[in-house]
């Protein structure tokens, strides 16, 4: 039985510079946090290499400090085939990238479920290096908060807070060098291209901001301060 597990084959560090923004997204939804009745839903949405994976976990760590439970979705797993299968697809036609690659109706359903009350879930997992798409049962009856982190999870509904990076494939070109988890390649920049022109239209969706500094902006008048 799983608590909470990352990605198989993908590593994921906290940074420094990581915590600040993380304290004050949560000083932003404290008060609407203490008046939830239910699980209170996050997601974390941008580009590749924007910094959502490492967020949400400053994020996690956070409220593991004040009292609260987390887990973290990653929409990576959710993915409908394995990471390589998935490539060779868009290699065969590159009009495959999108939204669509992506099963967000179970991520809803899942995300749906801990509002719910629901003691545990089966949920997807990716192996990377296996290429593999497995399934783990994980235990969420003691979550207080779970947060989505992903390049489309913006799109996801009944969400109490939306956080959107700002940071697009051009700001990140040296950190995705640094992660070398994809080859930096024209094919993978058409992809991350293709991707930009789609997520950059999701940050009016989004209630809090994140600039490319990690500076933290509320974008939504419910997450104001003093609101």
């Amino acid at each position: 039985m799983l608590k909470n597990i990352a990605l198989i084959g993908d590593i994921i560090r906290i940074k420094p510079h990581h915590l600040p923004p993380a304290k004050e997204i949560v000083k932003l939804i404290e008060s609407r946090l203490r008046s939830t009745e239910s699980v209170f839903a996050m997601t974390v949405g941008g580009e590749s290499g924007s910094g959502k994976s490492t967020l949400s976990l400053a994020i996690e760590e956070v409220l593991k400090e004040m009292g609260y439970s987390c887990f973290i979705f990653h929409m990576d797993d959710y993915f409908k085939l394995p990471p390589k299968d998935n490539h060779d697809r868009r290699v065969e036609n590159i009009v495959h990238v999108g939204p669509e690659e992506v099963n967000l109706e179970l991520l809803q359903q899942h995300i749906d479920s801990c509002k719910k009350g629901t003691d545990q879930l089966k949920k997807p997992l990716v192996h990377y290096r296996e290429n593999k798409i497995r399934e783990v049962i994980v235990e969420i009856s003691d979550v207080d908060v779970v947060i989505a982190e992903g390049t489309y999870v913006t799109l996801l509904e009944r969400i109490d807070c939306k956080i959107f990076m700002l940071r697009n494939y051009q700001d990140t070109y040296s950190d995705r060098v640094k992660r070398a988890r994809d080859p930096i390649i024209p094919f993978n920049e058409e992809v991350l291209k293709i991707e930009h022109e789609i997520v950059s239209k999701h940050k009016k969706m989004a209630d809090i901001l994140v600039d490319n500094e990690y500076g933290v902006m509320a974008q939504s008048e419910k997450f104001l301060p003093n609101t």
